[in-house]
């Protein structure tokens, strides 16, 4: 059976291997390394938030997080404001869309998956200086040998 490990391990790969995802300098599993105001970069996190149920086909919700580090705009008497990155948010959000929308398919040791876009929403994360997209994914394993 595949577990929780193995997906993450499963995602690490792809979007490591996904031409435009792939070119962000970290990606991680579970979380990233801290940021101040001026070190923020972009980032791919991967995680699982649940568990995987284990019946004979197997169903979980990976996230992949993609943060993006917020224009910092700067206004008179010193005072400043953060907006979101627009244009690099949208770029990336359309190559996860094309990424994962039409499915993926493929196998583990002999367990056969899939996974497949479930939503995608763009996110605030204030405390990081970055907005994130949360790719939700739907993955399922199919618990049988080859």
């Amino acid at each position: 059976m595949i577990s929780t490990g193995d997906i993450k391990n499963i995602l690490l790969r792809d979007v490591k291997a996904n031409p435009a995802l792939g070119m962000i300098a970290e990606i991680e599993k579970d979380g990233h390394a801290p940021v101040t105001e001026t070190s923020v970069a972009e980032r791919i996190v991967i995680v699982l938030p649940g568990g995987m149920d284990n019946g004979p086909i197997s169903r979980a919700f990976p996230r992949i997080c993609v943060y993006v580090p917020d224009d910092k705009i700067n206004r008179p008497k010193g005072s400043r404001y953060y907006k979101p990155g627009g244009k690099r948010l949208n770029q990336l959000e359309n190559e996860c869309i094309r990424a994962f929308r039409s499915g993926v398919y493929g196998t583990y040791g002999e367990e056969v998956y899939t996974y497949k876009l479930e939503d995608i929403v763009q996110e605030s994360d204030p405390d990081t200086w970055s907005h994130f997209l949360n790719v939700r994914l739907r993955f399922e394993a199919v618990n049988t040998k080859l």
